[in-house]
């Protein structure tokens, strides 16, 4: 009797994930930071308004109250890409890429800063691309 019911509940399990389907979404947070605009930063040389004029206004502003002459300027890019099983019973990010510029600025020169990229690489360049067709 109990392999029964198991077979039967295994049976609707299957049958509802058959039927719910699978799915794709994407979160994209930002835009992509090229790396080579980042390597137009020259410390020492470059400009609060050089900076906004390549990136926009930045995701968050630091400030010490200590150092008011000083400002970070944190730029993020974030994209995932999921794929779902069903009612979000099964859910995997399969994408990843984020990219962090941090631009610290003392009387609006840039003084420091510094770029990471974490995840898929290959995802970067087709991203790129993207975007280099949608800005023609």
């Amino acid at each position: 009797m109990y392999k029964k019911i198991l077979v039967i509940f295994s049976i609707m399990m299957i049958s509802a994930l058959a039927l719910s389907g699978c799915a794709t979404t994407r979160n994209v947070e930002g835009k992509p930071i090229m790396s080579s605009s980042v390597n137009k930063i020259i410390n020492g040389v470059t400009t609060k308004k050089q900076i906004l004029q390549m990136y926009g206004p930045p995701l968050s502003i630091k400030r010490n109250i200590l150092k008011p002459a000083v400002e970070i300027y944190k730029y993020r890019f974030r994209y995932k890409k999921y794929t779902h099983l069903g009612d979000e019973i099964l859910t995997s990010a399969t994408r990843k890429l984020t990219e962090k510029l941090n631009i610290t600025f003392r009387h609006n020169i840039v003084i420091a800063h510094s770029f990471t990229t974490q995840g898929n690489i290959s995802l970067k360049e087709i991203l790129k691309n993207k975007n280099k067709s949608n800005t023609q």
